[in-house]
């Protein structure tokens, strides 16, 4: 079945699209069409003197129209850290709480999403690897982009809303254990400057795992020891991460400096509007480009939730308050990852941040797949790629959202049967 999707206003990579008739990047009027879930046709209107003609053909050509009435259409949105939603978890180790979790989120806009750990002991990894490896068998894999490891590697000092008791140092035998699963692993986060970890972080690289530093309190020196390692990218830039301060009267720089002075390495940054300033996000731009900066939810079971529900994180619990969830109480009390979804983010970054908008899609489209190795199939609006669409009005009101071409049901989702663990905050 073709599908015609036309008066939209067509998001194009910042790089330009072959095949649309135009090199020229950035918002378009025009169509696109697809057919088997790929990406058949993308015409722009202005570059296209016979594109009347062309519309009128691929009209009478296709089975189904959709009129997008001026709305942007986009490439399905790409989160490379996310945790859970609607009170699911992926610690669960479950396939329903992955479904739940990657069915809410794709009515948001986003069509693949890495799956999010939190420090844990190894056989409950180990369980969370082994579930992941089966959910690579079901019909739904398609939307499930791999495990994403965020721990237990890390600083205590930088440790974030994950269990002290849980944090530890990397040993071969623990690394060879979780390496009996690699194909389930997309990422991990450890921190470089821990013993042990330029070790592991050198095997990850081996076996085509992608190495990123967080929850951690490394020097300059001891960051860059982690990139020569082949550490590629870092987690969640600016939180939970050592930064500019004063050792013995010096000024010294950490991995946050690091980080975004080094042209390799990919910055992800949480863009919910609580976790980060504008000002620290446009300073992450003007650093890295949108070639290497990447928008992330780090989306928890909150997501989706009523105001006051409470949920818990790795064990730790967080409640949801003035639509930021939180843990602890006290000097304890931190930010417990966000409730946001992507497309949040991405108005975060265009409105409070003053991002182009078409940079701010690339960051949650483009540049996320090629951080997945996946830039030849998604991320971008080209002939020959994977049909998966986000469109949404001027408002930021997500209009409709297909993955391989097939619109994702748009079904309230009852709270009461989907979330575990879920009461009203006390």
């Amino acid at each position: 079945m073709r599908k015609l999707f036309k008066n939209a206003l067509l998001v194009i990579s910042p790089e330009g699209a072959e095949g649309t008739g135009s090199a020229e990047a950035g918002v378009q009027d025009g169509f696109l069409s697809e057919e088997g879930g790929i990406i058949q046709s993308v015409v722009v209107s202005e570059a296209n003197t016979d594109f009347e003609r062309i519309l009128s053909r691929e009209e009478t050509a296709c089975d189904e129209l959709i009129d997008c009435d001026g709305d942007y259409l986009t490439p399905g949105l790409i989160d490379l850290h996310c945790h859970g939603a609607l009170g699911r978890d992926t610690m669960e180790a479950t396939s329903e709480a992955f479904d739940v979790i990657l069915d809410y989120h794709a009515t948001r806009g986003t069509t693949l999403a890495a799956l999010t750990t939190v420090a844990a002991s190894l056989e409950e990894l180990e369980v969370v690897l082994a579930a992941a490896e089966e959910y690579q068998k079901s019909p739904d894999a398609s939307r499930f982009a791999g495990i994403h490891l965020e721990g237990p590697y890390f600083s205590p000092l930088r440790r974030g809303a994950h269990r002290p008791e849980m944090l530890r140092h990397p040993t071969p035998d623990e690394s060879a254990r979780l390496l009996c699963h690699a194909g389930a692993i997309a990422r991990m986060t450890l921190a470089p400057e821990l013993p042990g970890a330029l070790e592991l972080i050198r095997e990850l690289v081996r076996h085509g795992i992608a190495a990123s530093a967080g929850h951690s309190e490394a020097s300059e020196e001891e960051a860059k020891a982690g990139f020569e390692a082949g550490m590629s990218q870092v987690t969640h830039l600016y939180n939970c991460m050592s930064s500019l301060r004063s050792v013995g009267g010096r000024r010294m720089t950490g991995l946050t400096e690091a980080a975004l002075t080094n042209s390799e390495i990919l910055c992800e940054v949480i863009a919910d509007g609580h976790h980060l300033s504008p000002t620290l996000l446009r300073l992450a731009w003007l650093c890295k480009g949108w070639k290497n900066l990447v928008i992330v939810s780090d989306a928890t079971a909150g997501a989706g939730l009523p105001e006051g529900s409470r949920f818990t994180l790795g064990g730790l619990p967080c409640g949801i308050e003035e639509r930021v969830a939180w843990t602890g109480e006290g000097s304890e009390r931190r930010l417990a990852g966000s409730i946001a979804s992507l497309i949040d983010g991405v108005r975060v970054m265009v409105e409070q941040a003053g991002i182009p908008f078409e940079q701010a899609v690339a960051m949650a489209t483009l540049v996320p797949a090629r951080a997945l190795g996946l830039q030849e199939e998604r991320g971008s609006l080209q002939i020959g790629k994977r049909a998966d669409l986000l469109r949404i009005s001027a408002e930021w009101q997500v209009r409709g959202v297909w993955s391989s071409g097939i619109s994702v049901s748009k079904k309230r989702f009852c709270v009461g049967e989907l979330a575990r663990g879920v009461s009203s905050w006390k």
